[in-house]
């Protein structure tokens, strides 16, 4: 492959992981910490109507992240050419951490979730977004060594 074009799509396939990334957890932290309290304070059929709609309106994007995530993630991690000590152990742990991720975010976009639930999922999901993006600063410092 011309080393431009590798170089192009490398950049590219990183900011896409990145940008995805940001998406996903900034959208899941404002959920927690804006927008839930803010339903808190509406009357039950009017949170129920707009919770709904909120998450309604939320599913596809968040569907396309995370399909961005697992294929950017992905390519970065394929093509890479050789791995420090540990980087193995490390990565199979933030993919476990990408995991609970992913399930509680589809778990999210049940219409008819209890908000108790909800809550509960999102600070759990913004904790192994965090403890993700510690493991991703790590593996990309020992990668430099």
């Amino acid at each position: 492959m011309d080393p431009t074009l590798r170089a192009v799509l490398a950049v590219s396939m990183r900011w896409i992981h990145i940008t995805s990334v940001v998406t996903l957890m900034g959208g899941f932290i404002f959920a927690r910490f804006a927008l839930a309290p803010a339903l808190a304070t509406l009357a039950e059929p009017e949170r129920g109507t707009l919770g709904k709609r909120v998450v309604g309106n939320f599913r596809p994007l968040l569907y396309t992240v995370l399909v961005t995530v697992i294929g950017s993630g992905l390519y970065n991690y394929l093509m890479k050419p050789s791995y420090p000590p540990h980087y193995h152990m490390w990565i199979g742990i933030k993919f476990l951490f990408a995991l609970h991720i992913f399930a509680v975010a589809v778990l999210y976009t049940i219409p008819d979730a209890e908000a108790v639930k909800r809550n509960r999922w999102l600070s759990g999901m913004i904790a192994s977004g965090l403890i993700i993006i510690a493991i991703s600063a790590y593996l990309r410092f020992i990668s430099l060594k």
